[in-house]
C-alpha cells in the first residue's frame, strides 16, 4: 500500500477518502498554515471583485458586503461554491484553477474595462491582477498566512497544493528519496522547483478529483 503526503486538512478530504482506499492509498492529511484576518479600507468604488481562494471570500466578507450589481470572478469551482454556498452569484469561474495565467486571461477578457478589487492574503502571488493595467485595479491584503512547521511521515506521493505549504514542509522535513511529487498547479510547481526539487505531475484543475484521476 502507498502512503500519499497532501498539504490539506483532513476534513477537507473526507467525502474523498474511500476513493483514495480503493487506490491501495493511505492518506496523510496536514496543513501548515493558519490564517490571521488583517483589517482593511477600500479607497475607492469598484465594479468587480475576483476572489483567488476561499479564505478570500471569507476574510472580505467578514469586513464588508459586495454592492449590487458587482461582477464576481473567482479562479475555480471550489472558490465559486464557498460565494454560491452565502447565496452570491458568480459571474466567472476559472476552468482551469491550476494554472492562473491562463484563468487571469479569461477573466480580464469577459471583465472588460470595469474597475476590479482584488481581496488577497499579504503573501499573494499576483498571478491574476498583474495582467491589468494598474488604473484599472485595486489590490488590498485582507488576511495573513502563519507557516507552522510540524514533521511528517516519510511518505511515497507528496501533494503540495501551495507555495506557503511547500514552504511550510521543508522547515522540518526533506522528501523520501524515490518518491513521487505532485504539484497543485503551475504556481506551486514553479515553487517547488524553484527549491531545487522536482515535479512529477502539475494539476491543471487542481481539485481531488483531478488527482484521484492521475493516481491511476
Amino acid at each position: 500500500m502507498s502512503t500519499l503526503f497532501i498539504s490539506k486538512k483532513e476534513e477537507d478530504l473526507k467525502s474523498h477518502l474511500p476513493l483514495f482506499k480503493a487506490k491501495s492509498i493511505t492518506v496523510i492529511a496536514h496543513s501548515f498554515l493558519q490564517f490571521e484576518a488583517v483589517p482593511f479600507n477600500l479607497k475607492s468604488t469598484y465594479q468587480a471583485l475576483f476572489f483567488g481562494s476561499p479564505r478570500a471570500v471569507e476574510f472580505f466578507l467578514q469586513q464588508e458586503e459586495i454592492p449590487d450589481n458587482t461582477f464576481i470572478g473567482c479562479i475555480g469551482e471550489v472558490t465559486a461554491q464557498s460565494l454560491l454556498d452565502r447565496g452570491i452569484k458568480v459571474n466567472f469561474i476559472g476552468k482551469s484553477a491550476g494554472n492562473p495565467s491562463e484563468v487571469a486571461r479569461q477573466f480580464k477578457e469577459e471583465v472588460g474595462v470595469k474597475r476590479v478589487l482584488f481581496p488577497q492574503s499579504l503573501s499573494s502571488n499576483r498571478s491574476v491582477v498583474r495582467v491589468f493595467p494598474s488604473n484599472q485595479v485595486e489590490e488590498i491584503a485582507i488576511y495573513k498566512t502563519v507557516i507552522v512547521p510540524q514533521t511528517i511521515p516519510d511518505s511515497s506521493i507528496y501533494v503540495f497544493t501551495s507555495p506557503s505549504n511547500v514552504d511550510g514542509f521543508l522547515k522540518e522535513n526533506s522528501i523520501s528519496k524515490n518518491a513521487k511529487v505532485i504539484a497543485w498547479g503551475s504556481t506551486t510547481a514553479n515553487h517547488i522547483i524553484s527549491k531545487g526539487l522536482s515535479v512529477n505531475i502539475t494539476l491543471k484543475e487542481a481539485s481531488i478529483e483531478e488527482l484521484i484521476s492521475v493516481l491511476g
